[in-house]
């Protein structure tokens, strides 16, 4: 019996959650502004990663992604080779892009625009 993609997408979500965890807390570590609970609790989660470099490192920023990584792909690709419909709609959608070419090149500016944007003012919040 295999399993639905609704079931792979939760493993999934559980295999990255101390990645993301760890990731939340890095980031909460370093803001200047934010004291008390949230900037210890931060604190400690960092150090208790750093401190078990085996288990914190490897498995759980390492394995555990990488495990999520190829269990996604490959529904993704059975997903794929099962259903002629999404390959249809794929590949229509993917020959309508030359066609509207300028308004995928907007989309794509913008949304780099918006992920500089998004890390310069992360950056002038830290200082």
């Amino acid at each position: 019996m295999s399993a639905t993609n609704h079931e792979i997408a939760v493993w999934s979500l559980a295999l990255i959650l101390p990645a993301v965890l760890f990731v939340v807390a890095l980031s909460l570590r370093q803001r200047p502004r934010i004291g008390g609970v949230a900037a210890r609790t931060s604190e400690r989660i960092v150090g208790w990663y750093a401190a078990h470099p085996q288990l914190g490192l490897w498995l759980l920023l390492v394995l555990l992604p990488l495990s999520a990584l190829i269990l996604s792909s490959s529904s993704l690709v059975r997903t794929w080779n099962e259903n002629p419909r999404l390959q249809d709609v794929t590949w229509r959608a993917l020959a309508a892009i030359p066609a509207h070419l300028p308004a995928v090149s907007l989309g794509a500016i913008t949304l780099v625009a918006a992920g500089v944007l998004g890390m310069i003012t992360l950056h002038l919040m830290r200082e």
